[in-house]
């Protein structure tokens, strides 16, 4: 899917970086989308249902009222 695609390529540009939801709308759907919170909510969780069924060591976390972070364990 296309925007989980460059859902992903935001996480990966800001690892550990906290990402705003704002944020998140605004890089990946364009900043004249009506898209709410809930469709930010949808894709990181098909995105995390992605990672983990690949077997990736990384994590998408949710930071009430903050965002998200990509984690990435330091190897």
């Amino acid at each position: 899917n296309f925007k989980e695609t460059e859902l992903l390529r935001l996480f990966l540009a800001r690892p550990n970086v906290i990402l705003p939801k704002e944020e998140i709308i605004t890089k990946v759907w364009g900043y004249d989308s009506d898209v709410g919170d809930n469709n930010v909510e949808a894709y990181i969780s098909f995105l995390r249902k992605k990672l983990h069924f690949v077997g990736s060591n990384c994590e998408i976390v949710s930071l009430k009222k903050l965002g998200y972070k990509l984690e990435a364990p330091n190897d």
